[in-house]
């Protein structure tokens, strides 16, 4: 089995709410998992350049969506 993973560069215009600037951001595969209890399917999980930067707590890579998790 082949597998293939690319990053994706684009634009994101909610890296800062109050500043609708556009930033160039970049996704890309971090790792593959095996999901459990099933050995034929993976997940591939995802990231962004700017993740620690970002303000946008409704952006599923920012930071500041990690913090409102934990707290």
């Amino acid at each position: 089995m082949d597998i293939y993973v690319q990053s994706t560069p684009m634009e994101c215009a909610e890296f800062r709410p109050k500043q609708k600037e556009p930033v160039t951001v970049v996704i890309s595969p971090l790792r593959i998992e095996g999901i459990e209890g099933d050995e034929r399917k993976l997940k591939v999980v995802t990231g962004c350049n700017h993740w620690e930067a970002c303000q946008n707590p409704n952006c599923y890579f920012s930071s500041a969506a990690r913090k409102n998790k934990t707290s």
